[in-house]
């Protein structure tokens, strides 16, 4: 395990993070978290991920995190002006929504340089994109019908791009020939056409020659991984199964941060945890104002239970029936959740609970705020954002926003939404090491 784990810290170091030992907390620093990478698989490579309204709210958060992570450049390129009117939002000015309600260029609370780059379906130029992606969702059905979208994919694909789709996506895909006899896959969407036409397998994702087909959300990380591999056939996914036999713990509260359960969720899936959603219910609830609903809403839309994450694939349980030996660690989102954790009550207890049983507490963005209310930042080194400082420095903690993120004994934190990669890997290190960072 300690030549895994050093293995790791060395890859991550190789893209350019400067990791730092202090007073025995792993620091991660310097100008390269929460940015695009110089060293990686994409690396020189430009990527445009097509995308109109009811496009997938996941899979979007999850391309704005990771294509940067390994050096790629990306653009939403906005099919916002369609045949079918009737999408969200109803005008002709309108920009692009997703299934859920997330809204692109600017993506809320941003995935930092990696995920500001938008540009419109009629102004992209398909001979400047190494590969395009098209996002799941009933967007791929949209899209299909506009021939700016047509033109651009059979253009890119004649100058060499890789050209790729998820579930629903494939459909302008299939539209314009280019699956025709390829080695496909997809979901329920579009399954009974790519088995009429196309070499289907049932695989989660498959790649042929320059043709990249995922079936749903979940697969999200598989299809940026062979999207790794076929620009980089040195490319290894160290990441897959690396959590095998962890449990991880996601705490759910109203008001989460939709970017900060979307992405974490699906990358320790891939990773190979076992995932606990634990909800607990606040005293104000904003998205919807109903009492008594079991269901809990984030700031942008998003829900629990997941709305593109099959619940077999998860447990959904309140915060007060999970006992501390369940799972090996937890994560606190940011937004308001932390805030209606302090205001509920019992769940700064159960954090209490979780510190006493050594299970890792793992938190970002406001998250500090509810650690150092449960009265657990003494002497403790956190990031996050940066009004967490009074709160977390106040109960005797070390609060600096100059980092990305930290390990300090059983206690990882994350500064913001753009070092979402870098706070995953720390989890991840969290839960192989149980804190104790080899030298």
């Amino acid at each position: 395990m300690k030549k895994r784990v050093n293995e790791y810290l060395l890859s991550i170091e190789a893209k350019g993070i400067e990791l730092q030992r202090k007073d025995g907390a792993l620091l991660w620093t310097g100008d390269k978290p929460g940015s695009v990478k110089t060293y990686g698989p994409l690396v020189g490579k430009k990527i445009g991920c097509l995308i109109t309204s009811e496009f997938s709210d996941f899979q979007a958060y999850y391309i704005a995190a990771y294509i940067g992570e390994f050096g790629g450049a990306l653009d939403f390129i906005l099919v916002d002006d369609v045949s079918w009117h009737w999408t969200r939002p109803n005008n002709r000015q309108k920009g692009v929504q997703g299934l859920w309600g997330l809204s692109v260029d600017p993506i809320p609370v941003g995935g930092g340089e990696k995920a500001d780059t938008a540009v419109k379906v009629t102004l992209a130029v398909a001979e400047e994109y190494d590969a395009l992606i098209i996002l799941g969702g009933p967007s791929g059905d949209i899209m299909s019908t506009e021939k700016p979208v047509q033109d651009l994919l059979l253009r890119a694909y004649n100058n060499g791009a890789v050209l790729g789709g998820i579930g629903g996506g494939i459909i302008p895909l299939i539209t314009v020939g280019l699956t025709d006899g390829k080695k496909c896959t997809g979901n329920e969407q579009v399954d009974f056409m790519l088995k009429r036409k196309c070499d289907y397998s049932n695989d989660r994702c498959v790649l042929d020659e320059r043709i990249l087909t995922a079936q749903d959300t979940v697969d999200t990380p598989e299809f940026v991984s062979e999207l790794c591999s076929f620009f980089d056939n040195d490319y290894v996914d160290n990441r897959k199964d690396m959590l095998k036999g962890k449990r991880m713990l996601l705490i759910a509260g109203w008001d989460f941060e939709d970017f900060e359960i979307a992405v974490p969720a699906l990358e320790f899936l891939h990773r190979g945890s076992e995932l606990i959603i634990g909800t607990f219910t606040g005293c104000k609830r904003s998205r919807p104002p109903l009492l008594g609903v079991n269901v809990v809403q984030g700031n942008f839309g998003m829900s629990v239970p997941l709305q593109e994450i099959n619940d077999d694939l998860y447990q959904i349980k309140d915060l007060r029936d999970i006992s501390h030996e369940e799972y090996d660690g937890l994560m606190i989102p940011g937004s308001f959740c932390p805030w209606n954790m302090i205001e509920a009550g019992y769940p700064l207890t159960f954090l209490q609970g979780a510190d006493e049983s050594g299970n890792m507490i793992a938190f970002m963005c406001h998250g500090p705020i509810a650690v150092a209310a449960a009265g657990l930042a003494e002497n403790k080194k956190s990031t996050g954002w940066l009004s967490c400082l009074p709160a977390f420095n106040s109960m005797g903690g070390d609060f600096q926003t100059e980092w990305a993120a930290v390990i300090d004994g059983n206690m990882v934190s994350g500064r913001t939404t753009p070092e979402l990669p870098e706070f995953i890997d720390a989890m991840s290190i969290g839960l192989l090491t149980n804190g104790n960072i080899p030298d």
